[in-house]
């Protein structure tokens, strides 16, 4: 966060861009919409209190792109792309709100976006192989790397209640009969398998068919794509290319070390969810969690859905307390969330119960007026007749007031987790009997939490 006037001319700003505007008249937001066969845009400060729009080719490629592909191919990149033919701009976008709450409910992205193709999509976004749920993987937080091993995580997952497991990259060298037996094993559990895959094996479209080819045969139920750290159009197109070939074959995606979403969840509703985001993978560097997190609600997530790789129990989570990081995967939103921690401590945690009842997706977000960008994030959202309170609270300890006037009529059961006073790797739990005139108040320590799951008893 900063000032506008404390932008130096040649900074960088990797949309969507969000504005508090002065004197309390509401918040802007500054993106695009319905990227496709152009390169995607950036913002670079003027040191005039401007920010001026660049293409994917202007933009420096970071480490991890010279890391997965080549400063070779940075350079390549950083050519302009040439388009023949007609060109299709994508939107230039700018989202404008009174408050928080209308920041985060905007549809602008979605509906300035293409609509499903039909032959693909016949029923629009409804179809009966896109089915959002929670997955565990292994790769944050450990697990045995061999069939076995993965065999025990969808064990674990369906003793959760979690849909599906994410396979990281040890499956490169196993047999047909091996991914089989874990996808039936898992089966049992009710369970599906998704893979994690580079995306240098899936530039080439030799390469990508048999594989998306491969995957369906097997009853692959999707596949995590890494690596599209670029947006030049090259990589623009790559994406693309992607979404509609995994459609073809009935294939989820997930693509992790993205650009942002532009409305794909619209066009392609295939694809569950993208990283574009600084998540719980950069745990390991001294990053200060707290105030990252208490922003992202209302900037990188206004404009789509974000695979932050959301909560761990361990060192990682640095200041954050367990209530904070469970928080996290309530307010971020994610079709299918791919959980850090290992399953067991999962099920192991006094909130457990929570887990196994988390939604992926919510028919209801009201942004609560206690809300202010890098301070606290709380959320109530509803998933059928069962209200969530969830906030994350910033680096200032406070006891804020909820009223409960979201929640509809009749008496409600709510259990309370929050952070034990000086403890943030516990949690107390409590219950409660509450209706919609009634308020409850949460106390939170810096980098803390306070969640509530109201279960509708009686009308």
């Amino acid at each position: 966060q900063k000032e506008i006037t404390e932008v130096k001319e040649g900074e960088w700003a990797a949309p969507p861009v969000t504005v508090e505007l002065p004197e309390s008249q509401g918040y802007a937001c500054i993106t695009e919409a319905a990227l496709k066969n152009y390169a995607g845009m950036s913002l670079q400060a003027d040191g005039q209190c401007g920010l001026v729009t660049r293409l994917g080719h202007a933009q420096p490629a970071g480490y991890p792109f010279a890391h997965d592909y080549s400063l070779e191919e940075a350079v390549r990149l950083s050519v302009p792309a040439a388009i023949e033919g007609d060109i299709l701009t994508p939107w230039r976008s700018i989202i404008i709100a009174n408050d928080l709450n209308e920041l985060v409910n905007t549809d602008l992205i979605t509906n300035l976006s293409p609509a499903p193709d039909k032959k693909l999509f016949p029923r629009g976004v409804h179809t009966d192989w896109v089915k959002p749920g929670r997955s565990v993987w292994c790769w944050l937080d450990g697990g045995e790397r061999t069939v076995e091993g993965m065999k025990e995580f969808s064990r674990l997952a369906g003793e959760l209640g979690f849909e599906y497991n994410t396979v990281d990259a040890f499956w490169y060298k196993w047999t047909d009969e091996q991914i089989k037996d874990l996808v039936d094993y898992s089966a049992r559990f009710g369970v599906k398998i998704w893979l994690w895959r580079h995306g240098r094996d899936v530039r080439d479209p030799q390469k990508r068919k048999e594989l998306f080819d491969r995957c369906q045969r097997l009853g692959i139920a999707g596949l995590k794509l890494d690596a599209f750290s670029h947006e030049s159009k090259e990589f623009v197109d790559l994406y693309q290319a992607c979404l509609k070939e995994a459609a073809e074959h009935k294939l989820m995606l997930n693509i992790h070390g993205s650009n942002k979403p532009t409305g794909e969840l619209r066009t392609w509703p295939n694809e569950m969810s993208r990283e574009g985001v600084h998540g719980l993978e950069y745990g390991k560097h001294q990053f200060e969690w707290t105030v990252h997190n208490v922003t992202l609600p209302f900037t990188r997530f206004v404009v789509g859905a974000g695979d932050y790789t959301p909560v761990i129990f361990g060192e990682r989570r640095l200041e954050t307390s367990w209530c904070h990081q469970i928080a996290t995967a309530l307010i971020f939103n994610s079709s299918v969330i791919f959980f850090g921690a290992h399953p067991q401590s999962i099920g192991d945690n006094p909130a457990a119960d929570l887990f196994k009842t988390m939604p992926a997706e919510w028919d209801e977000t009201i942004v609560l007026p206690d809300s202010k960008i890098g301070k606290v994030a709380a959320f109530a959202r509803r998933k059928g007749e069962t209200w969530y309170l969830a906030v994350l609270n910033g680096k200032e300890e406070r006891t804020l007031q909820f009223p409960l006037s979201f929640l509809g009529e009749g008496w409600y059961e709510g259990t309370v987790y929050k952070d034990r006073p000086g403890d943030g790797a516990s949690i107390k739990k409590e219950r409660v009997f509450c209706r919609r005139t009634d308020s409850l108040t949460g106390m939170m320590r810096s980098g803390g939490g306070y969640i509530v799951r109201f279960t509708l008893k009686n009308k």
